[in-house]
């Protein structure tokens, strides 16, 4: 099935007159609005067989739906099945949904068959507004093929320590001065599209090395370097009229008072000091407040599932992703007694309705949306480019002069090395000769180094993949450690992920580029840069001297 060939989920006027004002509902029906369901795994989410589905909707009519790949792994199913999905939750559900996912990057790594995007370090790197905007705009366009009317994205986060697990090349870079621009130009782009973005995730991470996902995390900035940074990128975004913020299992120690028993500043997922108190309050945000995930040890090792889940609504968040359902009954039953203020709910309410109202409609269905993701896909790829540094002129290449190439694949992730086959096919059709190999030790390296005239490093290490600190281990380091030994001269290093381990690890390299990212296009701008097809422009968007 062709994008322009998709029906849409739901038309128009059944939208608008599916949407009754939320005070129709009962008092269940209402609270049941503020969840957030994953429709693709059945561990946090809805009954994959249809004939539990229509049965789970009567007793949950939830209020949303998240669909696709997670950040932390790549989606599995197909946009056309995606679609499907969504059409026939749309169809079943009482009222129109919100449907989310991932599109920090584009469509592509959640949701296969669509565009695989740069990262946006790649955006920060070419320091374009009017790239940055046509990004979100295409992350929308190639989005609605799949039904999806709210991305949860852009990743507002600054890229503030260089080891960061959890942020890295998702961020645009690690000054505010240069990345709110970009991501306001983000935001615009996709919101004039009709899709909701969503800033994540607050109150900012990126200083601490450590994962939400593994464990509690926090920005550890005093107020005033907050409030020039972190605070800043969301402050914009908030006088923006972004859709959706969503906080992060992470605290800022020196805003908060309370301590929990063990003496620690609560993450904002719990804490109304941060959600009422300053997003609400202070900074005046308008629009919905979602949490992260609860599926991640950076709240489930001090909250329980159900314990986290009640606790975020009394703090102030308006929607939950992937809650405890318990959390309905417990709930109604605290309003009910009075325990939780309704005023908490009716807020919580009018700010998804606002939502709804806003972007709960027929996709903007555009014939050449696929077409038009891939031109911003190669265009990013192109810009972002940045030469750090080419000692004694060793760029551009010559078929003549280093027609015998050996690429070394430096990733952890199977498939980011698997992909530096394109590289490689991009340089054979410039008439290179390309061996491509996984993992080389200092004793191999010395024995082959003379039997090539050309040694190439693609040095890919990404968030999440695997989980841990952003730096490479075991065999991977192991290159780092025959790097450089033999054939320095003759050796030129790129990195397609974190932008610091080239300037970290080939200091003694001829050469040296970083693409940010190894998504397709990425690695046919690397080549053309290589071979003296393209200039690189980009510039680094964080520090690293």
């Amino acid at each position: 099935m062709s994008p322009q060939t998709l029906d849409t989920p739901r038309t128009a006027d059944q939208a608008a007159s599916a949407l009754t004002h939320w005070s129709t509902l009962s008092l269940r029906e209402q609270v049941c609005q503020l969840v957030v369901m994953h429709a693709s795994s059945e561990a946090f989410g809805l009954p994959l067989a249809a004939d539990k589905l229509e049965p789970f909707l009567e007793r949950y009519p939830i209020g949303a739906i998240f669909v696709g790949g997670e950040v932390i792994e790549d989606g599995q199913n197909r946009y056309e099945a995606v679609h499907e999905r969504v059409r026939q939750i749309q169809a079943l559900s009482p009222m129109p949904l919100l449907v989310s996912a991932d599109l920090e990057n584009g469509c592509g790594d959640v949701i296969p068959g669509l565009t695989p995007l740069p990262y946006p370090m790649a955006l920060g790197a070419a320091n374009d507004v009017n790239l940055s905007q046509e990004y979100g705009r295409a992350c929308a366009r190639e989005g609605f093929l799949a039904g999806i009317n709210w991305a949860l994205a852009p990743m507002v986060d600054l890229n503030l320590h260089p080891l960061s697990s959890n942020v890295g090349v998702r961020a645009f870079g690690d000054s505010a001065d240069r990345c709110s621009p970009l991501v306001q130009a983000f935001v615009r782009g996709m919101q004039s599209e009709g899709m909701a973005a969503c800033a994540k995730t607050f109150p900012g991470d990126g200083t601490d090395y450590r994962d939400q996902h593994l464990t509690r995390t926090e920005n550890r900035l005093n107020m005033t370097d907050w409030r020039n940074s972190c605070g800043r990128m969301f402050q914009d975004l908030i006088d923006q009229d972004v859709a959706t913020v969503m906080t992060g299992h992470l605290s800022l120690p020196h805003y908060q008072q309370f301590r929990d028993p063990r003496g620690l500043p609560l993450p904002a997922t719990v804490c109304r000091e941060l959600v009422t108190g300053l997003l609400k309050g202070e900074m005046d945000f308008k629009g919905a407040v979602v949490t992260d995930a609860f599926g991640m040890g950076g709240i489930r090792n001090s909250h329980s599932h159900l314990e986290a889940s009640v606790e975020s609504f009394i703090a102030g968040h308006d929607l939950f992703l992937w809650p405890d359902l318990r959390v309905v009954d417990v709930l109604v039953e605290r309003l009910e007694r009075g325990e939780i203020p309704m005023s908490r709910l009716e807020d919580a309410l009018d700010r998804i309705w606002r939502l709804k109202n806003r972007y709960c409609h027929d996709p903007k269905f555009h014939a050449d949306a696929s077409t038009h993701a891939a031109g911003g896909a190669r265009r990013t790829a192109e810009a972002g480019l940045t030469l750090l540094w080419n000692h004694d002129r060793i760029l551009p290449l010559s078929p003549v002069r280093h027609r015998r190439v050996l690429l070394i694949a430096t990733t952890p992730y199977d498939k980011a090395a698997e992909r530096f086959h394109i590289l490689a096919d991009e340089l054979g059709k410039r008439g290179h000769a390309v061996e491509v190999v996984r993992h080389i030790s200092p004793e191999e390296l010395e024995q082959r180094e003379p039997d090539f005239d050309l040694l190439l490093y693609c040095v890919e290490r990404q968030f999440h993949r695997p989980l841990g600190a952003m730096d490479l281990f075991g065999e991977d380091a192991r290159n780092f450690w025959a790097a450089c030994m033999f054939g320095r001269e003759k050796t030129v290093a790129i990195g397609f992920g974190s932008p610091y381990l080239g300037p970290w690890y080939f200091e003694p390299a001829a050469a040296a580029l970083n693409a940010y990212s190894s998504v397709p296009d990425c690695q046919i701008a690397a080549a053309k840069a290589l071979c003296g097809e393209w200039v690189c422009t980009g510039t680094m968007p964080v520090a690293w001297e």
